[in-house]
């Protein structure tokens, strides 16, 4: 036995000391380091990881040799393989070590510099890839670190020196200490990683006399600020802070602040006793109230060590941590306690000082020295996390014309973001939907639009608002949010990875109040925006301040929006009248289906399959009450999607990382006729993926007027012989087993419940929401009330619901397989017994094929054509149209027909994550049967005669319908 131990701990030390990936010298140093010129010992009073760092104590020159291939022979194969580890210098010298990697042929094919221009500890990441040299040999025999040459002496401490088995993380952050960190992107540095870039920014506005009423401004905008961040009403308390310091055992030792190591969250250990920058937030906002609010000078005190060993720590100015990504989430309240802090902050101390340009450095402060770049992407994080961060940071200034110029600076550059974004990068779109991860994406822009909202709030009325253009696009923003939400509520075809949850957030309805109290957008000349005001109205129920002036002006809450509304910029079409919404969504090649994490929204595949997903129930109307409940949920079974019934471990994200689908096909989205009628289209087809079924289509088609929708499917197929291909008409959750549903004339209750449906002849039946559906004959109908047990979308826990669902069913391997349906929305009586006659159908089917859907409304005369490929017929108003076009078109009368074209295409040229491309204009051609002339000077439409018919030319840009009106010539 004793020899079977010796033997597996000299194995151990073997690979640990030898072959290890990551430097161990918490005990000793190991034998394969050596330096010339120089005493190397071991600190244990300031260290970044274990008991000790190594000491480096050198005269110059010094070379320090660690010669040990094995460290990073496997790194510098792998991709993104590199170096990472911490340095710590005791003052700041404007010189740099040289980092390098020596091949077995005496060659350095792998070296950087790393400046030496800070005091304290900082990262240093770099990959292979990133690193300077010739990058020919990769059999590297030994690294060295060679100090400056201009320097006599100096102590140098490093540890946490770690060649990590992954790779160096992709968001590895330039600094100033290695400026040149990982800018071979093909795309943009995220905007976390670009803080060293702005920096070298400097200011195109010069500073300039402060008149009165500019010092009266920022008067009035720091007054608002304390009443956001620091409320009369507040309570200070320092326990947690004082609990987190203390085990941290932050002290000073030889006049330097220590502790526990501060890293960023992707080395975060806190079993090992590390802290991030969340414990360094909660540690400055406790200190911070306590002071403020209790004058307890201790925790003053304690607030100054705590950002004295942050600075030391390498939350400091240049500094990136090593990756310093998404860090804005974390730090938000270390800016709330500065500003609680602020009268203290302006003493003009060395430590005061470098608070100051710690604070300015990381809100992103520079990067308004400049106009907003045109391009830019990720504004939604940076709007929601650092602008009032940036806010805080100018006013803590105490040179008032620094804060006159850098408030002007922001409010140019705040305006200038709000502008509309180009392509799929970050920011408001044309169509007013906001994109964050390259799509629309509500769950992110409530948080943005909050704090859109809270700089408003602090701008209101003063020189330093944002300007009229970027009004009206933040109006058009919360009122297309307002448009695709009922009350408040999202549908799960733009949730995102965050299914059934999305809803405005009370701060996001706060930004339709503070927007409408900067002045009227209309035009009328009011004081307040009655529109934006009565929106507010609308979505907030309770007693607030602004709710009483609105209504003191005779402001009375909007009712819900009527009608249906393109956004193509997200495949997505939302029809609403009276007080329920229908969103209808797709995916193509620009679009994503949905978002999809390893531990998020794991089996939310089909959220975009051309579903059909209705919000018509509850007090206000929601999610929950209209049936969308995730305990029991089939992933598989979404409204109007079609989709391969596959088992929950087969829907699962194939990818390692985040699956974020594209289409191959182009042709999903919407179109409108008179902001009323509203056609949906979806071509499908699956990738080739592990667990997906890569010949697997459809095109399907939703046509809709007033409350009425036709939904058609044809030409589906797939070759998957094991799981059935199913169209959803609905899945609800039951509250109780005795809600009823209508079967034809039989009432339904009661779990369990399954039942094949005949297709000989049409099919009406109700769900339990007051909906209707009338299945056309020859398809199999399946209806379902039972428990159902699911699966948790994050961490796969089993759940268990009542349900009720009715589906097509078109067996395993459809080949051309086709479905029609039509729902009627809340109907009335007189309408559902209309349903249920063949004679008095409100729609006809005119065409239902490979080549196009067609479909017309009897009551209003409005037909829709969804035309898949070039298509040639004889039709009383369409003779030929081009492929992938959506027509609508209504005759007035005999003389006049309006008429909308659009192809919901983006084309954009580069399909990547992100880009900042812009939609490229495509031209759509139609035959329209007469001779008409356009009454609407529309110049995207150009008319041609053609042997007494008319050809039609329209130029379609971001996927936006051109209506106009046509008059008989």
């Amino acid at each position: 036995m004793k020899i079977k131990w010796l033997a597996l701990l000299l194995i151990v030390l073997f690979f640990h000391d030898g072959y290890s990936q990551k430097i161990d010298w918490n005990d000793s140093i190991p034998k394969y380091i050596s330096a010339t010129g120089a005493k190397l010992s071991l600190n244990k009073d300031f260290v970044k990881e274990g008991s000790s760092s190594l000491q480096w104590q050198w005269s110059s020159p010094s070379v320090l040799t660690i010669e040990n291939p094995a460290l990073f022979k496997k790194a510098v194969n792998t991709y993104r393989g590199g170096l990472t580890m911490w340095i710590y210098n005791d003052k700041p010298v404007d010189s740099a070590l040289r980092i390098s990697f020596v091949a077995a042929d005496g060659s350095t094919p792998y070296w950087f510099d790393y400046n030496l221009g800070f005091s304290g500890w900082r990262a240093c990441w770099v990959s292979f890839e990133n690193m300077q040299g010739d990058h020919k040999s990769k059999d590297l025999v030994r690294w060295t670190i060679t100090t400056p040459e201009n320097l006599k002496s100096g102590t140098l401490l490093l540890d946490r020196v770690e060649f990590p088995l992954k790779g160096v993380h992709h968001q590895a952050t330039p600094d100033y200490q290695t400026p040149l960190n990982n800018t071979k992107l093909s795309r943009i540095l995220w905007h976390w990683a670009r803080l060293h870039e702005w920096e070298q920014y400097q200011y195109d506005l010069p500073l300039q006399a402060v008149s009165s009423s500019q010092q009266k401004d920022i008067q009035t905008i720091s007054q608002r600020l304390t009443a956001q961040v620091a409320p009369e009403n507040g309570k200070g308390n320092a326990t947690k802070a004082l609990s987190i310091a203390n085990n941290a055992k932050i002290r000073r030792v030889d006049g330097k602040m220590t502790g526990a190591p501060l890293v960023s969250n992707d080395e975060l250990n806190k079993k090992a006793g590390d802290i991030g920058l969340s414990d360094l937030e909660t540690m400055l906002f406790g200190f911070a109230g306590d002071w403020y609010y209790n004058k307890n000078e201790e925790s003053k005190q304690a607030f100054f060590d705590v950002f004295e060993y942050a600075i030391q720590q390498g939350f400091a100015f240049g500094s990136g941590l090593g990756t310093n990504h998404h860090y804005g989430y974390q730090i938000r309240d270390i800016y709330k306690a500065a500003w609680m802090m602020r009268d203290l902050l302006k003493e003009n101390t060395p430590l005061n000082v470098e608070i100051r340009r710690t604070l300015s450095y990381w809100s992103g402060l520079a990067e308004t020295r400049h106009s907003y770049q045109y391009g830019r992407d990720e504004l939604l994080d940076s709007w929601n996390t650092l602008l009032t961060p940036k806010v805080i940071s100018v006013l803590i200034q105490p040179d008032m014309q620094e804060r006159v110029r850098e408030m002007k600076a922001l409010s140019r550059w705040v305006s200038g973001s709000l502008a509309f974004t180009p392509g799929t990068i970050g920011g408001i779109k044309v169509d007013g939907t906001t994109f964050h991860h390259g799509g629309l994406y509500p769950a992110y822009s409530i948080g943005a639009f909050a704090t859109i909202g809270k700089y408003l709030e602090l701008t209101n009325h003063t020189e330093f608002t944002i300007s009229d253009d970027a009004a009206h696009n933040v109006k058009l923003a919360l009122q297309t949010m307002r448009n695709y939400c009922n009350l408040k509520d999202w549908g799960l075809g733009i949730a995102g990875r965050h299914p059934f949850n999305g809803s405005i957030s009370n701060d996001a309805v706060q930004a339709f109040a503070l927007l409408a109290d900067r002045g009227d957008l209309t035009g009328s000349g009011n004081k307040i925006d009655e529109e934006l005001a009565a929106d507010y109205l609308r979505l907030n129920r309770t007693s607030s301040p602004y709710k009483g002036k609105f209504e003191d002006a005779g402001i009375k809450a909007a009712s819900a929006p009527q009608g249906f509304f393109a956004y193509n910029y997200g495949a997505l079409g939302i029809h609403r009248f009276d007080n329920w919404m229908v969103t209808l969504k797709g995916y193509n090649t620009d679009v994503w289906c949905s978002e999809i994490y390893t531990k998020d929204n794991r089996y939310g595949r089909y959220q975009s399959y051309g579903s059909v997903q209705i919000l018509a129930s509850g007090r206000p109307v929601n999610n929950f009450a209209s049936g969308f409940v995730e305990d029991g949920w089939d992933w598989n079974r979404v409204p109007g999607a079609t989709t391969i019934h596959l088992p929950l471990e087969k829907l699962e994200n194939p990818l390692p990382g985040t699956l974020m689908e594209r289409s191959e096909e182009n042709f999903s989205g919407a179109s409108s006729l008179e902001g009323k009628q509203g056609v949906f289209v979806f071509k499908l087809k699956e990738k080739d993926r592990e667990n997906f079924t890569p010949g697997f289509v459809a095109r399907k088609s939703v046509f809709c007027f007033e409350n009425r929708l036709i939904c058609l499917g044809s030409d589906i197929s797939n070759d998957n012989k094991e799981y059935p291909t199913e169209t959803t008409l609905f899945q609800l959750a039951l509250k109780r087993n005795s809600e009823p549903i209508l079967l034809g004339s039989d009432t339904i209750t009661g779990i369990p419940v399954e039942k094949t449906i005949p297709g000989d002849s049409p099919i009406l039946l109700s769900d339990t929401k007051g909906n209707y559906y009338r299945v056309a004959a020859g398809q199999d109908l399946h209806l379902l009330r039972q428990m159902q047990k699911s699966r948790d979308n994050k961490l796969k826990s089993e759940t268990e619901g009542r349900f009720v669902t009715a589906y097509l069913n078109h067996g395993v391997a459809p080949e051309k397989a086709g479905y029609e349906y039509m729902v009627l929305v809340q109907p009335t009586p007189a309408q559902i017994k209309k349903a249920a006659s063949e004679k008095k159908l409100p729609y006809q089917v005119l065409r239902k094929d490979t080549y196009a859907h067609i479909v017309k409304d009897i009551p209003s005369g409005t037909i829709g054509y969804v035309v898949f490929e070039p298509l040639e017929m004889k039709d009383d108003y369409l003779l030929a149209s081009d492929a992938e076009t959506l027509v609508l078109l209504r005759p007035v009368d005999k003389k006049t027909r309006m008429i909308s074209i659009c192809d919901p295409n983006l084309n954009l040229e580069e399909k990547t994550y992100t880009t900042a491309k812009p939609s490229r204009p495509l031209t759509k051609t139609v035959l329209l049967k007469g001779k008409w002339k356009n009454s609407s000077n529309d110049e995207n439409v150009s008319i041609k005669q053609e042997n007494g018919n008319t050809r039609l030319t329209v130029t379609c840009v971001d996927g936006r319908p051109v209506e106009f009106r046509l008059i008989a010539q």
